[in-house]
């Protein structure tokens, strides 16, 4: 097995499901095994999104979304909405998000824009 090292995005286990950023190793089959769709990204720098969740499949449920960063990167803000603190992911990161619950993320583009790998993985990282 070979374990890949990600960042998720997920809730606490707080009532208010605040969204924090934690680390997880988990083997690279895992998450192959639970691939529904892939899609290669490009965003162009400053595309922004305030608090959001990430949405459950209209078939699957709950899902996570699986992103691996070849150029650019993203900026996530998580925590209390009153709170919020910003984190960059740049070229090879391997992030996760899996907040479904809660006020959610907010994420912005960087300024060379993000190429990146979406995977769509049935079920939620823990």
């Amino acid at each position: 097995m070979n374990p890949l090292t990600l960042r998720v995005i997920c809730c606490d286990d707080t009532p208010e499901r605040h969204t924090q950023i934690v680390t997880l190793e988990i083997p690279a089959e895992t998450i192959e095994r639970q691939v529904l769709e892939t899609v290669e990204q490009t965003i162009e720098a400053g595309v922004e999104r305030g608090l959001h969740n990430a949405a459950h499949h209209p078939d699957h449920g709950p899902v996570t979304y699986f992103q691996t960063v070849h150029s650019g990167g993203f900026y996530v803000t998580v925590g209390a909405p009153d709170d919020l603190q910003e984190s960059y992911f740049g070229p090879g990161s391997l992030v996760a998000f899996c907040d479904d619950q809660g006020p959610g993320h907010g994420s912005r583009v960087g300024p060379e824009g993000v190429q990146r790998t979406l995977r769509v993985l049935k079920g939620l990282l823990r």
